[in-house]
């Protein structure tokens, strides 16, 4: 009894670690197939997307495979261009952020050539992460990516949002596309979920011993 009750303890350690460190998809974008099934409901996950500002494509753009978000001119006539994601990270910690992104340079078309990422916890104010990034204008897909894990204000919070804006190209009208948007995080592994492995492994432990 004695034996397995170390057993026991041993193997719940041993499933609580393999659940915690588990890296998954909280919310993953690609926009859809074409124009007529452009959408921002996530593929993968869950999360909330919003999109708009300036001359915001409704029906998207061409993305690597599929649509895209895309403005045909993102300081437009309208407010400046934005992206803002809000997800649900109760259950999640060190997280990243990734995209694609896409800025026009064609003749007199010039797109964006920074932004500005920002978060915000709950309903407080909006907290800058990454001011004025460049972004390369070349016509050609490139990739950000953002490693979120040193802010510790966001890990396991019912409400967490992301906002992508100040879209700056310098008084110019090109085009931009983002696409393949996607936020991984740590798991915390829901109780139910430890027990159940741990109880497998016991069991398979007593098999074993017999």
């Amino acid at each position: 009894m004695k034996r397995l009750i170390v057993l026991l303890g041993i193997v719940f350690l041993l499933a609580l670690g393999s659940a915690a460190n588990a890296n998954w998809v909280i919310a993953n974008w690609d926009f859809g197939p074409d124009s007529t099934n452009y959408t921002l409901v996530p593929q993968d996950g869950s999360g909330v997307m919003t999109a708009g500002g300036a001359d915001y494509d409704a029906d998207g753009g061409n993305g690597i495979a599929g649509q895209a978000l895309h403005w045909n001119d993102v300081s437009g006539s309208a407010d400046d261009a934005y992206v803002i994601i809000t997800i649900d990270a109760t259950l999640w910690y060190d997280m990243s952020i990734r995209w694609d992104y896409k800025s026009d340079n064609t003749g007199n078309k010039k797109g964006p050539v920074s932004f500005d990422l920002d978060y915000a916890v709950g309903a407080g104010d909006w907290i800058n992460i990454v001011d004025n990034y460049a972004i390369t204008r070349d016509d050609a897909w490139h990739e950000f990516s953002y490693d979120l894990s040193s802010l510790g204000a966001i890990n396991c919070q019912p409400s967490v949002q992301f906002r992508l804006n100040d879209l700056n190209e310098n008084d110019l009208n090109g085009d931009y596309w983002q696409d393949n948007v996607q936020l991984t995080g740590v798991s915390v592994p829901e109780p139910i979920s430890v027990v159940l492995l741990a109880l497998g492994g016991v069991a398979l432990l007593r098999k074993r011993s017999k």
